[in-house]
C-alpha cells in the first residue's frame, strides 16, 4: 500500500482526532493479544499509527502520538496499572523509538512533500510553456494563412496585369480591323471586288475576336472551377474531324486515326474545344507546313499524337507552356490556347504533355482512358 501526498497536509482538527483514534485502537488491539505475546513487546502496535500520523501531519502531531501511546500503553498495559510510572527501562526504550519513529517519518514526509511541491511548479512551468507554444503555433498559422492570402493577391493582380497586358493588343487589332473595313464598305468608291474582300476580312476578325472572348470565357470557367464535363461515349474520331473543322485552315490537318477507336466517357464539347486549340496551335507554329494527328489504343487507353513541323520548344520553356498566358518566342495570340486544352482535357480525366526537337518540331501526346466496356 502507497500513502499519496499532498503538497500540503489536512488540517490539525483532523490530525488531532486521526492522533486520539490511532492511540485507542492500539490501545484496544493489546487486550487480546496480551494472551499470545509478553505484554511488554506489544508496545510494536502503536507504531503503524505513529508513523501514518508523522507522514501525513508532520512532526508535532507525530511526537503527539508517540507521547500519547506511550502514555496510554503505561497507563493502561503495564503494571502497576492506571498508573502513569515507568518501572522498566524498555518502558523508556519504547518511547524512544516511538519518538524516532515519528522524527524519521515526518522528515522522509517532509522531504515529499518538498520534492511534490517543485513537481507541481516544474509541471505549471511546463504547463505554461506547453501554452506559450500552442499560442506562437496558433501566431505562426495566422501568420502562414495571411502569407498565402497575400501571395494569393499577388498572383491574382499579377494575373489581372497578364491578361490586359495579353489581350489589349488581341482585342484592339481585329476589332480596328473590322471599325476600318465597316468604314470602307459605306464609301461609294469602294469596288463590288474591294467590297468582297473587305466583307471576308470583317468576318475573319469577327470570327478572331469570338475565339478570344470564347477562350476568355474558357479560362475564367477553368479558374473558377465551374468547367464540370457533362460526361457521356464519345468518338475520338468524330471529336478529331470536328476539331479540324474548327481551326482557320483544316487543310493543313492530316488526321490519321483509326475508325474503330474504343469509346470514351467524356464532354465532347470540351475536348472538341481542347484538341482544336491543339490544332490551332500546330497550324500556327507549323508555318503551312502539314500536322499529322494519329492515335493508337494502348494498355486501356488511347493516345492521341498531334506532331508540327515548326520550330521546337527549347526545354526551358516545356513546362510554362500550359500556363495562361504564357507565348512561345515569336508567338502571337493570348496564350491561352494550350492552358485551355490542358484544363479541358485534365477535367475528362485524361493528360497532355509535349515531346520537342528545337529546329524539327514538336509532339504534344494527349492520353485518355478508354470507356469501360466500351
Amino acid at each position: 500500500m502507497s500513502i499519496r501526498l499532498s503538497s500540503e497536509p489536512p488540517p490539525a482538527w483532523l490530525g488531532l482526532l486521526a492522533t486520539l483514534g490511532a492511540v485507542l485502537a492500539g490501545t484496544l488491539i493489546v487486550y487480546p493479544l496480551k494472551s499470545v505475546a509478553p505484554v511488554v513487546s506489544l508496545s510494536v502496535v502503536y507504531l503503524p499509527a505513529i508513523l501514518l500520523i508523522s507522514i501525513v501531519w508532520g512532526l508535532r502531531l507525530g511526537l503527539l502520538a508517540s507521547v500519547a501511546g506511550a502514555v496510554a500503553f503505561n497507563y493502561f498495559q503495564l503494571p502497576p496499572l492506571h498508573r502513569l510510572t515507568i518501572a522498566d527501562e524498555e518502558n523508556w526504550i519504547a518511547l524512544i523509538a516511538f519518538v524516532i519513529v515519528a522524527a524519521i517519518s515526518s522528515t522522509v514526509a517532509g522531504l515529499a512533500r518538498a520534492q511534490a511541491l517543485e513537481a507541481e511548479r516544474r509541471r505549471e512551468q511546463a504547463d505554461r510553456a506547453l501554452a506559450e507554444l500552442a499560442a506562437l503555433a496558433e501566431e505562426r498559422d495566422r501568420m502562414q494563412a495571411e502569407m498565402v492570402e497575400a501571395e494569393a493577391l499577388r498572383r491574382s493582380d499579377e494575373l489581372k496585369t497578364a491578361l490586359l497586358r495579353s489581350i489589349s493588343h488581341d482585342l484592339r487589332t481585329p476589332l480596328t480591323s473590322i471599325i476600318a473595313g465597316g468604314a470602307a464598305l459605306g464609301s461609294p468608291s469602294t469596288t463590288s471586288e474591294e467590297r468582297g474582300e473587305l466583307s471576308a476580312a470583317v468576318v475573319s476578325e469577327g470570327e478572331r475576336l469570338s475565339r478570344l472572348v470564347e477562350n476568355l470565357l474558357d479560362m475564367s470557367r477553368l479558374e473558377a472551377g465551374k468547367a464540370q464535363p457533362h460526361s457521356e461515349p464519345v468518338d475520338l474520331a468524330e471529336v478529331l474531324e470536328a476539331a479540324r473543322a474548327a481551326i482557320g485552315r483544316p487543310e493543313v490537318v492530316r488526321l490519321a486515326v483509326d475508325r474503330e477507336l474504343p469509346l470514351v466517357d467524356a464532354d465532347a464539347a470540351q475536348l472538341e474545344r481542347a484538341f482544336a486549340n491543339l490544332l490551332e496551335n500546330a497550324v500556327r507554329h507549323g508555318g503551312g507546313r502539314p500536322v499529322l494527328v494519329k492515335s493508337m489504343p494502348f494498355g486501356g487507353k488511347i493516345t492521341v499524337r498531334l506532331v508540327d513541323q515548326g520550330p521546337g520548344i527549347p526545354e526551358s520553356e516545356r513546362r510554362r507552356i500550359f500556363e495562361p498566358f504564357q507565348r512561345g518566342e515569336g508567338g502571337s495570340g493570348a496564350g491561352l490556347g494550350l492552358a485551355i486544352a490542358k484544363g479541358f482535357i485534365e477535367a475528362n480525366g485524361g493528360e497532355v504533355s509535349v515531346d520537342s526537337v528545337v529546329g524539327q518540331g514538336s509532339s504534344f501526346v494527349v492520353s485518355m482512358p478508354c470507356r469501360e466496356g466500351g
